[in-house]
């Protein structure tokens, strides 16, 4: 008989509300349009940093915010804790270090385009779409490729242009390929109203769990109980 348990409250969440997220399935071939900076600091990207194999008060996965990158820097417990266990020698410890490591996503906002029985090309959105560091920094490369030959950004909403975002293979060996479709064309064309669409605060749409050191603490605890040596971590680790 199988030992998981049924999430209520994320099946019920799941059928009433349709996700922000744009999932790049393995051996697609994807069409984006990027979206301007939607405020001053002119980036494209949101860059999101979580710990993740932890689990919240009810016993299901959670991934919790590392301070470094969404608090205040050197405040993260766990990353210190990363450290600390790193260092123990004990196979145990260098386990679960490896579990908590943190991870990096960098989120595009765009809209998504498919074509349609007859062909037509349709675009849906605007959702977030999730890429590794080394897929950002294709799409990076692209922009200072454009900055220096002096031609219009692919995400400007005049006269800007789509992305193919293609993902070939499967698990370690997965590879992303970005090209430009070398079309412009004005967003309004493809989406009148996008303007009203637009998710104006990202990182609020990420939903991202900031939570205190002492809260880190206690999901740690909570996940791994007495795997772990407390009085050694926290005689070590504050």
């Amino acid at each position: 008989m199988s030992t998981f348990r049924v999430n209520v409250k994320a099946n019920i969440e799941s059928t009433v509300r349709k996700t922000v997220f744009f999932d790049i399935k393995p051996d697609s071939m994807n069409r984006i349009r990027v979206v301007p900076p939607v405020d001053e600091t002119g980036m494209i990207f949101t860059k999101a940093v979580n710990h993740f194999k932890l689990k919240n008060e009810d016993g299901f996965g959670i991934a919790l915010a590392c301070l470094e990158e969404h608090g205040d820097e050197g405040t993260c417990y766990l990353c210190k804790l990363i450290k600390f266990l790193e260092k123990t020698g004990d196979k145990s410890d260098a386990k679960v270090a490896k579990m908590l490591a943190a991870s990096s996503r960098w989120y595009l906002q765009a809209f998504i385009g498919e074509k349609d029985v007859d062909g037509n090309l349709n675009y849906t959105g605007p959702k977030l779409v999730g890429l590794s560091k080394t897929t950002a920094e294709k799409v990076s490369n692209l922009l200072t490729t454009q900055d220096q030959i002096g031609d219009v950004f692919f995400c400007d909403p005049d006269n800007g242009q789509d992305l193919v975002v293609q993902r070939i293979g499967t698990g370690f060996k997965t590879k992303y390929e970005v090209q430009l479709t070398g079309k412009q064309v004005a967003l309004s064309d493809i989406v009148p109203d996008w303007e009203d669409k637009l998710i104006t605060d990202v990182n609020e749409a990420l939903n991202m769990k900031v939570r205190t050191p002492e809260e880190q603490r206690e999901a740690v605890l909570r996940t791994f109980g007495d795997e772990l040596d407390w009085d050694t971590i926290d005689a070590a680790v504050s």
